[in-house]
């Protein structure tokens, strides 16, 4: 089933996935095509099943289970997300199979500790199949936590926001903006790296 991408504003909305969050998950599966990746998604507070993600921090490419590493970087982005009002309220993964898609082997323990801390959480998975220079579908699925486990939610209840998320993102990936993205690994690596992506986020407001 195709993602039906729909204004922010329909009444049926639930689940709101801005433009920098959206085309900083692609890139990230972009830039890496060759493995799984994984992150986690920033959203304003709210105490409802309504979430509005506002940003994605990427983390790993290399190894993404819960290891000291992940604890390291899940402590700074919840600092940095608490600076500017916001809760770490979700994860997104894309496998390394291109065909592989499924929330149960997308589930892990990152995505778990984000449920703990965020009982509305939503889980992002990428499907590397419907990745193109197009444009022309969201290249995602979402399930959200409930009842004790991830759930796939109606693509009717999944918005991407503003209307020409889908154009800004065909456009980054046309100028291979993925380039720039900086994950965790990449900031462990070389700590100048700036994980938070400032500058790929100006990107995106510019395009926007």
């Amino acid at each position: 089933m195709s993602f039906y991408v729909k204004s922010a504003s329909f009444k049926m909305t639930e689940l709101i996935i801005s433009a920098r969050a959206y085309c900083k998950i692609i890139l990230h599966a972009a830039k890496y095509g060759h493995c799984s990746i994984n992150g986690v998604l920033l959203a304003k507070p709210t105490k409802g099943k309504d979430v509005e993600f506002v940003d994605a921090i990427p983390l790993f490419h290399v190894a993404l289970n819960l290891t000291p590493m992940a604890e390291i970087a899940l402590t700074e982005i919840d600092q940095y997300a608490n600076q500017l009002g916001l809760v770490i309220a979700g994860y997104y993964t894309a496998h390394e199979n291109l065909k592989e898609c499924s929330i149960e082997k997308a589930n892990h323990k990152i995505a778990e500790k984000v449920a703990e801390n965020f009982p509305s959480a939503c889980m992002v998975i990428v499907e590397n199949h419907k990745l193109n220079l197009k444009g022309d579908n969201a290249a995602i699925k979402v399930a959200q936590y409930s009842d004790g486990k991830y759930r796939q939610v109606d693509v009717n209840k999944v918005s991407l926001a503003p209307k020409d998320t889908l154009g800004c993102c065909s456009q980054l990936l046309k100028e291979r903006a993925y380039s720039h993205l900086i994950d965790f690994d990449n900031h462990l690596d070389d700590i100048t790296e700036d994980w938070k992506n400032e500058y790929l986020n100006d990107n995106i407001d510019r395009l926007i």
